[in-house]
């Protein structure tokens, strides 16, 4: 598909663009307009892409729209047999059902859209554990697949762990509440986006069957600017007297508190200080263990063909890596110039590499322990994207 949209061009703006394989997680609340936002992106896909739609909820009426393949899977909610080629049995397992789609997905191939049903009705149908056991095969599938996909998902209906479990798997999460009229639009996650994007929020209206912008979308810097300055203005302060206790200028302040810029790391613990604000180790510190969210994470060209993002570093656990290669990529040094131990796990993929002159080949699951020996060249031979685990001490 050629300029990827989920069909509607806020939702775009807002995060930066829709990237192939995006799985796009919207979740809203009761007012949340989640079949607008369905039915502008089956319209936006249809002339460019095959199109399935995973339907459940209720029977399938009349013939799908050309271009549009159904898989039918009602009839395990209604208990009637579908009239649609790609229908399910009544009494059918989940396992049977996610067979029927992944033939589906390789009979249109890859580069297609996806719309599935409200997870939810999954949960009903089929036990508690079925909508998270769907996104896990599904999510990834897709992903590889450069497909894209849109999961409509009814926060209120879903425990907060599951909602957390699905912003870990997925590339995309736009939370969707209203109150009235107007709609309040935040990103939640944004993998392979600047990590100024999670976060970022827009006032929306419904306006002629599209999302309309009330203000510009506000980025994190922003909504940071505006806790600063709500939390000066608490306090009786004037700007002056804050820039004057922190140590910068007051024109320097008044650039944060409007969002141009944001403050650095040692500027926002003196505000915090100056401004009371509670600043110091997290929870998670003190109860002895961290979470690396993959929200912040940049990814990095280390060669051409060959990005990487690092998850994860610990003085004691080392560095972790994720490194993705082309299909048809090579390289004749090392990803990483190190001279200490380091593994590499296949994650996906082929993978062949030169270590001590001799040139081996890792499939899926393999794993490389180098010690004494230097990985001087790799390569991928394969017409898919490698993916791998490099993990190595911390310098």
């Amino acid at each position: 598909m050629e300029h990827e949209t989920s069909g509607t061009e806020l939702i775009d703006g807002l995060i930066e663009g829709v990237h192939v394989g995006d799985n796009l997680v919207f979740q809203g609340d009761a007012a949340a307009p989640l079949d607008l936002l369905t039915e502008r992106f089956v319209a936006a896909a249809r002339p460019r892409a095959p199109v399935v739609v995973v339907n459940l909820a209720e029977a399938w009426r009349g013939e799908p729209e050309k271009g549009v393949t159904v898989v039918d899977w009602s009839p395990a909610r209604t208990g009637r047999p579908s009239t649609l080629p790609d229908g399910i049995d009544p009494d059918a397992t989940l396992e049977e059902a996610l067979a029927v789609l992944e033939a589906v997905d390789e009979r249109v191939g890859s580069g297609a859209a996806f719309v599935f049903d409200r997870l939810t009705v999954v949960e009903e149908v089929w036990g508690a554990d079925a909508a998270l056991e769907l996104f896990l095969t599904a999510c990834p599938r897709l992903y590889r697949r450069r497909s894209l996909a849109l999961w409509p998902v009814e926060a209120a209906a879903h425990r907060p762990t599951f909602l957390r479990r699905l912003g870990e798997i997925t590339q995309v999460v736009v939370e969707i509440t209203g109150e009235g009229e107007g709609l309040s639009l935040t990103v939640r996650e944004a993998a392979g986006r600047a990590p100024d994007v999670v976060g970022r929020t827009v006032d929306a209206v419904v306006r002629d069957g599209d999302l309309v912008a009330v203000d510009g979308p506000r980025s994190t810097r922003e909504r940071l600017g505006t806790v600063i300055r709500d939390q000066r203005l608490s306090l009786g302060l004037a700007q002056a007297e804050v820039a004057r206790r922190v140590g910068i200028t007051p024109s320097a302040l008044s650039q944060v508190e409007r969002g141009v810029r944001g403050p650095s790391g040692d500027t926002l613990m003196r505000l915090w200080e100056v401004l009371g604000v509670p600043f110091g180790p997290s929870a998670q510190q003190e109860a002895g263990y961290t979470i690396a969210r993959r929200s912040g994470r940049e990814r990095r060209a280390l060669q051409d063909g060959l990005v990487a993002e690092c998850i994860a570093a610990d003085a004691e656990a080392g560095e972790v890596w994720r490194v993705e290669v082309a299909p048809g990529a090579s390289g004749d040094r090392a990803p990483f110039a190190l001279k200490r131990t380091e593994v590499a796990t296949v994650l996906r993929g082929v993978l062949d590499v030169t270590i001590d002159g001799r040139s081996e080949t890792l499939h899926e699951g393999d794993a490389l322990v180098a010690s004494d020996a230097v990985v001087s060249g790799w390569a991928n031979p394969g017409s898919e994207p490698a993916e791998l685990l490099w993990t190595f001490p911390v310098r």
